[in-house]
């Protein structure tokens, strides 16, 4: 059993930060050649495989390496949660199949001069104070290592902020249990590759953890303290899913953390929401924070044919850009030659503009595509009035601009099921059935209205309803929840 007096503590000025002031390290700019903290050389951008359902295939993995070598960006990190050996029985050693694809993977990686990166997540039932936890953990490493693996993340993410009866005997907290064991297996790491490198997602890894109050946090600011400072320390912002992230949310963050964070960046997933998909670029952030942090890494779409301009998007800020528009543009016309159609001489695809409105339906978190927004802006101003002047022009148009877009989308889905990647189609079919659908339906209610019924007629008829309204037992939840149009609860107003 390991004692807390048995464990080396970082200074409250860190040695391994000789040569740099804080405030410089804070006010250092990002670089692509050289980065602030010693030992750490390159500003890390590229893609985890971090989210919760199912995995990428091997295939698919090798081709995200294209990916990122295409956008600009250097890393990949392998750690889907639905890899039982990450997270549920990490202490268990890969068998030979699945050592055997992480070489590969390792391997495809290096030829692409990319940084391959590999997960583990001791965090559901270790004992930090076990020494047979921490060497079942440096046996994990071992076989990594052994693989020509060099670069690892210790995740510690979504689980409660208690520790076992004996944790609670031997560290003075949570967060400085998981700084001995981080530390331990850096160390292990470091004595067997000098240039190896350790990445650590806190359990409080977002500003809503800790009310807001990053400063103020104890476990932040011992890990800031404790966690050796060459460890690189992951961030998602203000939120999970943060629609912005500031410079001064940074500097604060930087400041307790002792070193500046690398962005763990899940704006663009949807594994927290089945019925979403984001597609468009990434929003919210500014180049005037990349100064400040050590690196931005995508945690994309479930849906891998789904995250090709989120990958590029991301690239593309992480090169100096948050120029949403070009971007955008930039990743659509590179994502086309994916949408080629079968049975055309295989020069044919979809165009660039039905591409655009493939993306804009499925755009951000937290907006849709410029196009649809401007459509719904105009579908709720058409039904405003409890009875419209339908006969009015300014109703007309905005009647025949829904009709029209209807069409367009019916097209595009007709267009989609022709595609020859039907890894692609199939991303994208029961999202765009579900836009397809809805759409049909709000225009036909639109017609319905055009018609000028007699008040107190209903629609639609009886004999339609199963096919306008979902049904089912989540459905059944949703109606006894009093929401309001935000999604909020407001029982009895």
């Amino acid at each position: 059993m390991a004692n807390v007096h048995d464990y080396p503590m970082v200074a409250a000025s860190p040695p391994g930060l000789s040569g740099w002031s804080l405030d410089v390290l804070l006010d250092q700019p990002a670089s692509r050649t050289g980065g602030a903290r010693k030992g750490r050389t390159m500003f890390l951008s590229g893609v985890i495989e971090g989210f919760y359902g199912r995995a990428w295939t091997h295939r698919q993995r090798v081709e995200m390496l294209d990916w990122i070598a295409n956008a600009g960006m250097n890393s990949y990190v392998y750690g889907p949660k639905d890899d039982i050996k990450i997270r549920a029985r990490w202490r268990e050693l890969y068998c030979e199949s699945e050592a055997g694809e992480l070489r590969e993977l390792a391997e495809a990686a290096r030829a692409r001069k990319l940084n391959f990166m590999v997960a583990i997540a001791p965090c559901l039932d270790v004992v930090y104070s076990d020494e047979g936890d921490l060497e079942a953990l440096k046996r994990r490493l071992d076989q990594l290592l052994d693989l020509g693996i060099t670069h690892f993340a210790l995740l510690f993410d979504d689980v409660a902020r208690t520790m076992m009866p004996a944790d609670e005997n031997a560290f003075p907290s949570f967060a400085a249990a998981q700084c001995y064991f981080a530390n331990a297996a850096f160390a292990h790491v470091r004595k067997r590759a000098p240039a190896g490198t350790v990445l650590f997602c806190p359990t409080e890894y977002c500003g809503a953890f800790v009310g807001h109050d990053v400063a103020g946090s104890e476990y932040l600011n011992t890990i800031g303290a404790e966690l050796d400072p060459e460890i690189g320390v992951f961030w998602t912002g203000p939120d999970i899913v943060s629609k912005t992230i500031s410079a001064e949310s940074l500097r604060e963050v930087g400041r307790v953390l002792r070193r500046k964070p690398v962005i763990w960046e899940n704006f663009h997933a949807n594994d927290y929401d089945i019925r979403r998909v984001n597609v468009g670029p990434l929003g919210g952030r500014h180049v005037e924070i990349l100064p400040l942090i050590d690196g931005i890494i995508a945690n994309p779409n479930n849906e891998f044919e789904a995250s090709f301009v989120p990958v590029h998007a991301t690239g593309a800020f992480a090169g100096g850009s948050d120029d949403e528009a070009v971007s955008f543009a930039v990743a659509l016309k590179a994502w086309q030659p994916r949408f080629r159609l079968a049975l055309t001489g295989q020069t044919e695809t979809l165009t660039v503009e039905e591409i655009r409105l493939l993306a804009e339906l499925f755009y951000q978190p937290f907006h849709c595509g410029p196009e649809v927004e401007g459509l719904l802006r105009t579908a709720r101003r058409l039904l405003s009035e409890r009875r419209p002047d339908v006969r009015s022009p300014h109703w007309q148009e905005g009647h025949e601009a829904l009709v029209n877009y209807r069409d367009r989308i019916r097209e595009l889905f007709n267009r989609m099921s022709e595609l020859e990647n039907r890894d692609l189609f199939y991303a994208f079919h029961p999202y765009l059935w579900e836009a397809r659908e809805e759409v049909t339906h709000l225009v036909s209610y639109l017609d319905w209205l055009a018609g000028d019924p007699p008040a107190g007629e209903e629609f639609p008829s009886k004999d339609r309803i199963y096919n306008f309204y979902r049904q089912g037992f989540a459905v059944a939840i949703q109606e006894l929840l009093p929401r309001d149009a935000n999604g909020r609860y407001r029982h009895g107003a």
